[in-house]
């Protein structure tokens, strides 16, 4: 039963129960709305609301990478890279219109063994190198080559067509024994798929402790 003024009514116990029950209280009525009917109304509220408008992807020109400062950089850097290969390039294989001839040598460091001593004698003997063989000869031999040069200075031109022939001619020699001042070598020079074999006596020559020829025969 409702009570103006919208106090809460207080039950009392009827009688014949026990006096220490505790007493009964009503709730008010409810609200007209309740908060279920305020959600179903707020839910079209919400779907009528315009959408947030999706993000927009950036164009080329908004992003404008790389830029032209970028670009100026890495032509640059693109320039000084091939011209400085080009440059190295270019000087490592620049060289002379002519190939360097090969250092001289003394002859007295070319007599210092007997092996290297027949080398040298043959291979200058048989170039028509008389002037380079006598340094390396001795004994009877150098009266040998002393002839062979004075024939060669009487027909200068055709020894000058032999010596320019003989060019590429290779010379080995073995020594098969050796004292100190006498050496047995056999030497060997081939020029142009012809091979020759000389027996040549080396002697130590007593004043430079050089070796040089004594005796040159062809096996």
């Amino acid at each position: 039963m409702a009570v103006p003024g919208g106090a809460v009514p207080r039950v009392t116990a009827p009688k014949g129960r026990l006096h220490g029950a505790p007493p009964v209280w009503i709730l008010p009525p409810m609200a007209d709305e309740s908060p279920t009917e305020e959600k179903k109304e707020a839910a079209p509220a919400a779907a009528k609301a315009p959408r947030a408008e999706a993000a927009r992807p950036p164009t080329e020109e908004e992003i404008d990478s790389p830029d032209q400062k970028t670009l100026t950089l890495l032509f640059v850097l693109f320039a000084v890279t091939v011209g400085s290969w080009g440059a190295a390039r270019f000087a490592c294989n620049m060289h002379p219109p002519e190939s360097r001839s090969a250092p001289k040598v003394p002859t007295e460091r070319l007599l210092t063994t007997a092996k290297d001593g027949a080398i040298e004698f043959i291979q200058r003997y048989r170039s028509s190198d008389f002037d380079g063989a006598l340094q390396c000869a001795t004994g009877d031999l150098v009266a040998q080559v002393t002839q062979k040069k004075e024939d060669c200075d009487k027909r200068a031109n055709e020894c000058a067509r032999e010596r320019e022939a003989q060019a590429g001619r290779l010379t080995t020699a073995v020594v098969d024994k050796e004292d100190g001042f006498v050496g047995d070598a056999h030497v060997t020079t081939a020029l142009k798929g012809e091979t020759e074999k000389w027996h040549v006596i080396m002697k130590r020559d007593g004043v430079g402790m050089y070796w040089k020829a004594a005796s040159a025969t062809r096996e």
